[in-house]
């Protein structure tokens, strides 16, 4: 998506990236979500659309069949002035396929794709709702050749160990033999939310059938968990306390709490609205949730979106864009901030929702003339504003006495989790995580972050260092969640029930 700004700023981003092929036996565009057999017959180990953007030397590559996109940087010293890139086509020899798919999987040796599925850990087993669970041989055969003194400890003592586990922890208790596996808790007592945990990180792939965690406090571990049907193909729209706030086409939205599996309907969006950025006050199941969302219509109109639970249907306010020169709001989510919601701009102007009323304050302004991405985030009671300026990374502080943004040297104990759908703010559990801010992007399987002790680039459990993101690989269904296994009542998830407790 190419954004052009009132200020003349030519801004490339990109939204989302699909790929459709014509059938003409009914002349109609189908989804492409695999290349097929044509890959394997040019030797490809994955189907890759590489594709380059107007006024940037980077290379981009997405994968059809997981939807990640990685950024790779192949001429990283290009004479200036440059011009942008264009696509050629070199005329081949007669290679055979066992030598072209060697050659091929040398050249694409470094963004070969993780293999997710095979690598992952299935969380289903901590939601099992009927008990039952088949090992696989391979997995026999492996306790087989290990010792395994779990087999003298009476099965009492085993299930008293187990009630007493974080459910992160009861995944880690299961694995150790199989006789651990055999009982499946129905109902995990104890602490459930734990302030220690850190956010893990979200995406799907596979067409949006399965959930990919990432946990940056437990070196990179990694889990799966399979989708009911009826959510594939729905877009994360944000998070708040485990719930993701999300969307099915246009008007459906809906909350999901994918650790429990549990999700509650919201009444559907007016036909021809269209919510762009999209946040929610509190948790879906207490009686003040109020859902707020914001897009702007024309050049000339800015649309506000609520909806209380309880209510039936979503309140919708138009508000006069007099200050288009000043403001046009982005994509990433608002933010609740002592009672009003806040929007960010491309230039770090504010505007404020409370109450039924529209304002762009005045103060603070941006320090640049040019449009950026920026990032709202909560901490401490405090606003921040995380602007990416190229591969620059700096934090802001708002001074609500002064009304101007002051930058932040260091966030001492705190880290920050920086995504479109969901920017959060936590006190690190360990020393070696404070004062980072981290990214829903991977290198070489292992979460990315910023520091701004070092002004680098690194990753999770690595020695990696860089002072740009390239050979980065990201999803843009994606965002950071806060685990959350606590139940509710079958009145906490009716939204129309206004007194849930």
């Amino acid at each position: 998506m190419v954004c052009l700004d009132s200020r003349g700023y030519l801004n490339n981003l990109v939204i989302s990236l699909n790929m459709l092929r014509l059938n003409f036996s009914n002349m109609s565009w189908e989804d492409v979500n695999s290349f097929g057999d044509t890959r394997a017959e040019l030797g490809l180990s994955k189907g890759c659309l590489y594709y380059t953007l107007p006024e940037d030397q980077s290379l981009y590559v997405f994968d059809v069949e997981d939807k990640s996109t990685m950024t790779i940087l192949p001429c990283s010293k290009l004479p200036t002035p440059w011009f942008s890139s264009q696509w050629i086509m070199m005329p081949q020899p007669n290679i055979s396929v066992a030598d072209g798919g060697r050659i091929m999987e040398i050249l694409s040796s470094e963004v070969r794709p993780v293999n997710y599925t095979r690598k992952g850990k299935e969380m289903e087993e901590i939601t099992s709702a009927d008990g039952s669970e088949n090992l696989s041989k391979k997995q026999m055969v492996e306790d087989l050749k290990e010792a395994r003194p779990w087999m003298v400890v009476n099965e009492d003592i085993v299930d008293s160990i187990a009630s007493h586990l974080h459910p992160v922890d009861f995944l880690h208790f299961r694995a150790v033999c199989k006789a651990n596996k055999v009982p499946i808790m129905k109902q995990i007592s104890g602490v459930i939310r734990s302030t220690y945990l850190t956010p893990w990180l979200l995406f799907s792939t596979e067409n949006s059938t399965r959930y990919n965690f990432v946990d940056p406090m437990h070196n990179n571990e990694k889990y799966l968990m399979n989708l009911p049907e009826l959510l594939a193909g729905a877009i994360i729209r944000c998070q708040k306390s485990g719930w993701l706030l999300m969307s099915k086409g246009r008007y459906t939205f809906f909350f999901y709490n994918p650790f429990t599996k549990e999700s509650i309907q919201l009444p559907e969006l007016p036909r021809g609205c269209v919510i762009a950025g999209v946040t929610f006050s509190s948790l879906p199941t207490c009686s003040d949730c109020v859902v707020f969302g914001i897009a702007q219509q024309n050049q000339e109109e800015i649309s506000i979106y609520t909806i209380k639970r309880g209510a039936d249907s979503w309140r919708i306010l138009s508000f006069q864009n007099s200050d288009l020169e000043k403001y046009m709001p982005t994509f990433n989510e608002p933010v609740f901030h002592k009672g009003a919601y806040f929007v960010v701009d491309f230039n770090g102007t504010l505007g404020v929702y409370n109450e039924g009323s529209w304002k762009i304050l005045e103060k603070p302004r941006g320090y640049s003339n040019s449009a950026y991405v920026s990032f709202l985030v909560e901490c401490e009671d405090e606003l921040l504003l995380v602007p990416i300026l190229g591969f620059s990374v700096t934090v802001f502080r708002l001074d609500s006495l002064e009304m101007v943004w002051q930058k932040v040297e260091s966030l001492g104990k705190h880290m920050l989790f920086i995504n479109f759908y969901a920017c959060l703010s936590a006190v690190a559990p360990k020393s070696c995580m404070e004062n980072k801010v981290y990214f829903p992007r991977l290198h070489d399987e292992r979460i990315l972050y910023y520091s701004l002790e070092t002004g680098s680039y690194h990753s999770v459990g690595s020695t990696h260092s860089a002072k740009d993101c390239f050979d980065t690989k990201g999803w843009t269904n994606c965002t950071w969640i806060e685990p959350n296994w606590s139940r509710s009542t079958s009145q906490e998830l009716d939204w129309l029930n206004n007194n849930p407790l």
